[in-house]
């Protein structure tokens, strides 16, 4: 399966080729409906010469997922766009995957599912939630669910979109829901049922897929690249037997934002589904 970065430059010519123009809140948008990208969970960085990818604020938001914090103020260190969408008379916003999943409600749900029934159907994560809908929430949480399933020995994931911008969103969303996805496998791994899983396909739908006019020359400059831009390897996860798990990691930048981000993800070492300390100093030591 080729990396996230070849099929990402795809997507943009999908949307200009096939897709129409609309103007949601009166921005100009190029948009394609009812879209489905299946990704390598273990290459999620869409990373470009016009474009690098922003570990600094990856970094952030991850330590901010884990931490399971609806307060912007830590997050806001790395971008203002969240304290523009807090709710009414608060400081915080609905958006953060890790308090919405990151829990027995959620996450603990899927392996539950997974580990009584291999065939399961149920395995199921929901993000967007009816609470949401209320008037002047700036916040509609894009993501509907994440669905885990096992076939053929495999694990794969589906996630369902309600909406995605592909610059803002899904360039973040993809790493973080690749790193969900091995966090799942790696836990039923623990157990001797499925020692020997092997880990499937992401698959992203979206109902709604675009990129907005401020971008416009931008993907078509990406989309002029030569594909022959390549990143280092570096590993993210561990699991507990020492094999590891790779996502294509561009050095540039990798090791500057995880050493800002290591206090903070020190704070949250509770977080036990992955070996996220370990590996921030294997890369910055």
């Amino acid at each position: 399966m080729t990396d996230f970065s070849k099929t990402f430059k795809e997507l943009i010519t999908q949307i200009d080729v096939h897709g129409d123009v609309s103007k949601p809140r009166d921005l100009e948008v190029k948009e394609l409906l009812l879209n489905r990208v299946d990704i390598n969970p273990t290459k999620p960085i869409a990373h470009f010469e016009a474009r690098s990818f922003n570990w600094k604020y990856f970094a952030g938001e991850m330590a901010w997922y884990l931490h399971r914090d609806t307060d912007v103020d830590y997050i806001g260190q790395y971008s203002g766009m969240w304290s523009t969408l807090t709710n009414p008379g608060t400081n915080e916003i609905n958006s953060n995957y890790g308090a919405l999943v990151l829990n027995t409600e959620q996450i603990g749900w899927v392996v539950d599912s997974l580990l009584a029934d291999d065939n399961s159907r149920q395995a199921i994560m929901f993000f967007n939630q009816p609470k949401f809908q209320f008037k002047g929430n700036k916040d509609f949480v894009c993501t509907m669910y994440a669905n885990f399933f096992i076939r053929n020995n495999k694990l794969n994931m589906k996630i369902q979109m309600r909406s995605n911008d592909i610059f803002y969103g899904l360039t973040f969303d993809a790493p973080f829901f690749s790193f969900l996805m091995q966090s799942v496998y790696l836990i039923l791994k623990k157990h001797d049922k499925y020692k020997d899983l092997e880990l499937g396909t992401y698959h992203h739908f979206a109902d709604n897929i675009h990129f907005y006019e401020r971008h416009f020359e931008l993907a078509k400059k990406i989309k002029s690249e030569d594909d022959a831009l390549e990143s280092n390897i570096l590993a993210i996860l561990v699991d507990d037997e020492g094999r590891e798990y790779d996502m294509t990691l561009p050095r540039d930048g990798y090791e500057k934002s995880l050493f800002k981000a290591k206090e903070y993800f020190t704070m949250i070492e509770e977080y036990e589904t992955c070996d996220l300390i370990k590996q921030i100093q294997k890369q910055i030591a």
